[in-house]
């Protein structure tokens, strides 16, 4: 196959190179077919049956799982026919694929339309949230690609391109082509101003907060306590403990609604965390509802010290 066509255009098919095939395991290989091809400035494999395949839409998401996890680069399927039905449990099961001429379902494409007023974001997603906290605080992201993000932050390539999207739509960066081909981020302002400029879109990181009838070692320190790490400000006796939502489930603990010993916060996202508190900017939106004039005034203190 030299080429395909997706929304009525022909895209060029080339053999992905060794080191994007080098980790994949032998199976994929025996069974498929594979290109590479750009499509909106986005980096995608398709797998081509080398036979008439029946794989589940479940068996189809989890190769293209771990196509994606081995290469860094999305996975699509490619089919000659396909019906109504069996499209829509791929679709079911979010599996990008190509079906001939007719039928395209690749989300990633979306990523580089541009929103109309109707569609412009009022809050950040939790991932673009994370790479903002990320880049002010750890590492600047500037001039990254996608598949360079894929490789430092927890998320995978299709929710970093609705993130880079988000950014693009409320003008905190921009989004450059430096080869024809590679999208990279470019963000509009610099420290304060940049989280300034973000400031009025920025989540309560807190997805869900309770407690526990017994005191934990475990899990980041997060609210008061960290509040007093980085200021004057006494701490509590037991400090809050913070969890993402996967590793709280992977503990086995249940959260009781009624106060007790042990305080947990469950986050939208996984904390920049330094020694073991949660990050300064994630900290600072946690608690800037709170109207303690002694918390609003060492926030302010923190924001106002920041290293930017």
């Amino acid at each position: 196959m030299d080429n395909i066509i997706i929304t009525g255009k022909k895209v060029g098919l080339e053999k992905p190179s060794p080191d994007i095939t080098k980790n994949l395991w032998l199976g994929l290989l025996a069974e498929f077919e594979l290109y590479r091809f750009d499509m909106n400035g986005y980096q995608l494999l398709l797998l081509v049956a080398k036979e008439s395949a029946d794989y589940s839409p479940s068996q189809r998401a989890n190769i293209a799982q771990r196509a994606e996890d081995a290469t860094h680069i999305p996975a699509v399927f490619y089919f000659e026919n396909m019906a109504t039905y069996e499209r829509d449990r791929l679709v079911d099961k979010g599996v990008y694929f190509v079906v001939s001429d007719k039928f395209a379902f690749i989300p990633s494409l979306l990523a580089n339309r541009r929103l109309s007023k109707n569609e412009q974001p009022t809050q950040l997603l939790p991932s673009t949230q994370y790479l903002l906290m990320f880049h002010l605080q750890r590492h600047s992201i500037n001039r990254m690609s996608i598949k360079e993000l894929t490789e430092i932050t927890p998320y995978k390539y299709a929710t970093l391109a609705k993130s880079l999207q988000q950014f693009v739509a409320l003008n905190l960066a921009d989004v450059s082509t430096d080869d024809g081909k590679t999208k990279r981020l470019l963000f509009t302002a610099n420290g304060r101003e940049l989280w300034d400029k973000a400031l009025p879109y920025l989540i309560n990181p807190i997805k869900q907060s309770g407690y526990l009838d017994t005191p934990l070692h475990e899990g980041i320190i997060g609210s008061i306590d960290t509040l007093s790490h980085y200021s004057m400000l006494v701490g509590e006796k037991i400090p809050t403990r913070v969890f993402t939502a996967e590793e709280f489930k992977r503990s086995g603990m249940t959260l009781l609604r009624f106060e007790d010993v042990q305080r947990v916060e469950i986050w939208k996202y996984p904390s920049i965390a330094t020694d073991g508190y949660v990050d300064r900017l994630s900290l600072y939106l946690t608690l800037r509802d709170d109207h303690d004039p002694r918390v609003e005034k060492e926030l302010e203190t923190m924001i106002n010290k920041m290293p930017w």
